[in-house]
């Protein structure tokens, strides 16, 4: 039974999610979202900035985009650093810049602050383009966790999905937003002693594999998609390589839901600001680093060969962090193992409570605050079950996945240039619905068309653009949103003052109350310190 001590670990460390759980049901102060606050959805706005920091960085501890990126930098060098290193770098700088404007935003979810500016119709068509998003996200991490657990519980793939998805299942319902961040911590420091020893062993072996000289071997190694001489050539694919990824990533990942129901969960700006200048150290540590070190380590002790990667990580190379795993003895294989479950629970959750949140708070509950109070009541209680759903859909997904590649770019791209934009124009004054809608359009036939055009037809590129084949669609969408939003809102009439004013209030903080808005709607309500919070911008 080899397998054996591997299962008792996972369910071993379910167990103690679920009380986790059940604890946070068990400690809930504040029961139902529509009549008293955000419990649900925000813990009630009270997680300091250190807390935040650890919930961030276990939401981006996601070995789906962490083994993609590890992937790409095998293949490609130094290179693959555009992929995803190099933007989350500037993210984390960005997103301390940020906070304060997200915490400006009187809206419990970002499709409810589109309506605030632009109506009803494009509420309605970020909600569905954020749930197809972020089920995908969810389907991919699934789609990782079994790919990486499955030799060692030595079950298949499929069933390891099925199975990882019921502790996920239940501490998400009986603790919700609280239950999540508060497993965070028991993931974040799983994580931490995971990524560490990772890259000991990664580095350590490495030393051992080419005698000390891992700069000069890696030099020399042939990585299979840009081949030897290039492992530390930048600019392999290009100029327009790295500013597509840029422009086509960055702004969708700024906007992610996870990440804003974070910065607003803090109870004051100044702890949010704390929270991002903390994640950018944890996560440029645990995430980028560490990640980095380990993909260039593989090179070495995992050489390519005619162009193929080495069998021991696969064809793709997403197996490079289990390759190394199986290197180390069988105890600090089993704490490695616990790590990667934590690092996918921690993923896995945070994408349902983002996909369900769309689902619920953007799409049912608007119509039932409009009804009855027991049907508000009885709306709020699905929550609960529409993030079971959630879950559901991610994992039908990953069952009937069978790459990562598409489910990053793309839904990135359309990110950015669907829900980004429309965002981003909250805070242009100029901006109006038409312009919006019409730019969310645009940005997703763009990004869909783009990418046919570039996989799927033998269209000739200009030479500058070449080498960029394969990417440009990442980036192409959002500069069509863009261009559209600017031309159709300056075409057509501008926007009332109270428009403008709906969902950007002078900067103060927020409290725990919910206000009523238009169509039966809520939002955060902005208060001073007369309600006891502390005003600091």
């Amino acid at each position: 039974m080899e397998n054996l001590g591997f299962r008792l670990v996972f369910l071993a460390y379910a167990a103690v999610v679920v009380a986790i759980g059940f604890v946070a049901w068990r400690r809930k102060r504040v029961r139902s979202l529509s009549e008293k606050g955000l419990e649900f959805w925000m813990a009630n706005r009270e997680l300091p900035g250190w807390r935040l920091a650890i919930s961030l960085t276990s939401g981006w501890l996601m070995l789906g985009w962490i083994g993609f990126g590890m992937s790409q930098i095998y293949m490609y060098g130094v290179t693959g650093l555009w992929i995803l290193p190099i933007p989350w770098l500037v993210l984390c700088i960005w997103i301390i810049f940020l906070v304060p404007y997200v915490r400006r935003v009187a809206a419990v979810s970002l499709p409810q602050s589109i309506q605030h500016r632009f109506g009803s119709g494009a509420r309605i068509t970020v909600a569905i383009l954020s749930i197809l998003i972020f089920t995908a996200w969810t389907g991919a991490e699934l789609f990782m966790a079994g790919s990486l657990l499955e030799g060692f519980l030595g079950v298949p793939a499929r069933l390891v999905m099925l199975i990882f998805v019921l502790p996920i299942i239940g501490y998400t319902v009986l603790g919700s937003f609280r239950a999540i961040v508060t497993t965070d911590l028991v993931q974040f420091l799983a994580m931490v002693f995971f990524m560490i020893a990772l890259g000991w062993t990664a580095i350590s072996e490495a030393n051992s594999a080419t005698g000390g000289e891992v700069l000069t071997a890696i030099g020399n190694s042939a990585p299979p998609w840009s081949g030897e001489g290039h492992a530390f050539d930048f600019a392999f694919l290009g100029w327009v390589f790295p500013v597509a990824l840029l422009v086509g990533y960055l702004p969708g990942w700024a906007v992610e839901q996870d990440l804003w129901l974070r910065i607003q969960s803090a109870p004051t700006t100044r702890e949010a600001r704390k929270g991002a200048i903390l994640a950018l150290f944890s996560i440029g540590v645990f995430v980028i680093t560490i990640p980095t070190l380990v993909a260039f380590a593989a090179l070495v002790v995992f050489p390519p060969a005619g162009g193929a990667a080495h069998e021991a990580v696969g064809a793709d190379a997403y197996g490079i962090i289990p390759a190394f795993i199986l290197r180390m003895s069988p105890a600090l294989q089993l704490l490695m193992v616990l790590g990667l479950i934590s690092c996918q629970m921690s993923t896995v959750d945070t994408f349902a409570n983002v996909t369900a949140m769309p689902m619920s708070f953007d799409l049912l509950e608007p119509r039932a605050r409009r009804g009855s109070r027991s049907d508000r009541a009885k709306v709020t209680r699905r929550a609960q079950w529409i993030s079971v759903l959630a879950i559901v859909l991610g994992l039908g997904y990953a069952l009937v996945s069978e790459s990562l590649a598409d489910v990053y770019y793309l839904s990135s791209g359309v990110l950015s240039a669907c829900i980004a934009v429309p965002v981003a124009a909250i805070f242009w004054r100029r901006a109006n619905a038409s312009g919006v809608l019409a730019a969310i359009a645009a940005g997703f036939v763009g990004t869909l068309g783009t990418y046919v055009l570039e996989y799927h037809t033998a269209i000739e590129l200009p030479d500058v653009l070449t080498g960029s084949r394969g990417y440009l669609y990442v980036g192409t969408g959002v500069v069509l949103s863009i261009f559209t939003l600017i031309v159709v809102s300056l075409l057509g009439a501008p926007p009332s003052p109270a428009q403008r004013a709906a969902v950007l209030p002078q900067p103060a903080e927020h409290t725990t109350s919910l206000e009523p808005v238009s169509e039966g709607d809520y939002s955060i309500s902005p208060e001073h310190q007369a309600v006891g919070e502390r005003t600091d911008s």
